[in-house]
């Protein structure tokens, strides 16, 4: 008498949001509406619009368009720069710090012109600057920035031509800063500024002993490839002093990495550095502006660990810990409290753009069924494959497991001396997946599972063909080894 069919349970949405991390990397931006489709809220919050990926997809191919496509989402620009001046905004009123907070966006993490124009257009109300690290950002950053009060940050090697641009943005009224990264470019803006007769605003790139975790830790630190060590510091000052040029020095800027997954890093860093502009300021230097650079890192992983791919911190505790940090240090010799700058680019654009692909096709695992007569053979090959999989227990899980690898090894090579034929090679092959499969679903029930074990799903993973080039489409996952969260857009439920 066979046994009756138990009833498949309904996967439900919560399964996925769980299984594929949206709750923990969506950062309020992305969740799984009711009938199991991704669903996008470019305000990040539930009270605003939400709109339906499989919708946009369905609109695209109803207008004659293909997949796979770049979906930028401009208004996630402007909530992530609204979060970061509200944040820092909160964390100076409730700390008590009397300086401001000016952002800017590093025009290398994306030059795409409509990113850039989004930016300047939604940080116009916060002041929201830019930073540019050659002519050609500089140009750009000109053209587009048309907000004096906003930041303009020049970092990078910088020639004659390069700093003629600056100085005449800064004739132009912008708020232009030339940050010396190595001790020749002072003499040459310098040069320039007399020439053209302009007031330079300077800033000092300093390397931090501080050194951050990760994979751009290269980026601080003494063998960092820009910034100037403590002698080269006091010997520029000694030189504006007696230049009578003192007073353009007005900003301090350290970089300690991008994507710092670590909040005690940060700490650490502002710390250093809060106490070399605070010995600026004692030097007679006006300052005002601490430039902190970029580091603000992506949760991509959702794990909220400080590993790479992630931080163990919030938004909001990046900008307490590094405003009462700055004021913890400069209250002990009532020094002013700066203009605090961040360079976050990262931050800025991670969330706002989504590839979209189709899934063309799938390889399944699933063998075909175990023949009822075995073909006759020279050897006992194939039945010791159906001895293995009849004999698969949690007692003797391990033992099978063992064997079942040791006769698929011993299939292919008795293949490869023509010993068995392709079509018998084909039926052992089928035996392993079988065997496998009943291992991974017996292990399933067992309550201890040795380790190698545990990772049999890995071998029973199908195969999907999507529709996309990694090298084209993704290059930042083989060029520097980027993580990006990856989920289906519809069917979650």
């Amino acid at each position: 008498m066979s046994a009756t069919p138990q009833k498949t349970r309904k996967w439900t949405t919560e399964e996925s949001i769980n299984l594929y991390g949206i709750d923990r990397w969506g950062a309020e931006y992305f969740s799984v509406d009711e009938h199991g489709d991704i669903v996008i809220s470019p305000n990040g919050t539930e009270e605003g619009p939400r709109v339906s990926l499989p919708k946009i997809v369905k609109g695209m191919l109803d207008r004659g368009m293909n997949m796979p496509v770049l979906l930028r989402i401009e208004n996630i620009l402007g909530s992530q720069i609204k979060a970061l001046h509200e944040t820092f905004a909160k964390a100076i009123k409730e700390l008590n710090y009397n300086g401001s907070y000016k952002g800017v966006f590093p025009i290398k993490v994306n030059q795409q012109e409509q990113v850039v124009e989004a930016i300047t257009q939604f940080g116009r109300k916060f002041d929201h600057g830019l930073e540019a690290g050659s002519k050609t950002e500089l140009i750009a950053a000109i053209s587009i920035l048309q907000n004096r009060n906003a930041c303009l940050i020049c970092n990078g090697y910088k020639d004659a031509e390069f700093i003629d641009l600056g100085l005449y943005a800064t004739k132009m009224g912008l708020q232009c800063f030339f940050v010396i990264e190595i001790p020749g470019e002072l003499d040459l803006i310098l040069e320039r500024a007399a020439i053209i007769g302009v007031q330079p605003k300077l800033g000092l790139r300093i390397k931090l002993a501080a050194r951050a975790e990760g994979k751009w830790a290269e980026s601080g630190g003494d063998s960092s490839v820009f910034g100037l060590n403590m002698s080269q510091i006091i010997h520029i000052v000694d030189r504006l002093k007696n230049e009578n040029k003192l007073d353009c020095l007005r900003l301090l800027h350290h970089h300690l990495g991008s994507q710092i997954s670590n909040i005690r890093d940060i700490r650490v860093g502002v710390m250093e550095a809060s106490r070399i502009y605070e010995e600026l300021v004692q030097e007679g230097a006006p300052m005002g502006h601490l430039d902190l650079g970029g580091g603000l890192a992506v949760d991509y992983d959702g794990s909220r660990t400080n590993e790479p791919s992630s931080r163990n911190y919030t938004l909001g505790e990046y900008c307490n810990d590094i405003v009462e940090t700055i004021a913890t240090v400069l209250d002990k010799s009532n020094t002013p409290h700066p203009t605090i700058i961040t360079e976050s680019g990262r931050a800025t654009v991670a969330c706002y753009s989504i590839l979209l692909f189709n899934v063309l096709d799938v390889s399944s695992y699933t063998p075909l069924p175990i023949p009822k007569k075995l073909p006759e053979t020279s050897n006992d090959l194939l039945e010791n494959l159906l001895y293995a999989y009849n004999m698969v227990t949690p007692e003797d899980i391990q033992e099978c497991y063992n064997d079942t690898f040791f006769y698929r090894d011993q299939a292919r090579q008795l293949f490869e001396h023509g010993q068995i034929s392709l079509r018998e090679r084909a039926i052992a092959e089928d035996l392993f997946r079988h065997i496998l499969i009943k291992i991974a679903k017996t292990a399933a029930k067992s309550e201890h599972v040795p380790r190698e074990i545990q990772k049999i799903h890995d071998l029973l993973s199908d195969v999907y063909y999507g529709n996309f080039s990694v090298f084209q489409s993704l290059p930042d996952v083989w060029a520097i080894n980027q993580l990006f969260p990856v989920s289906p857009i519809h069917r979650l439920d």
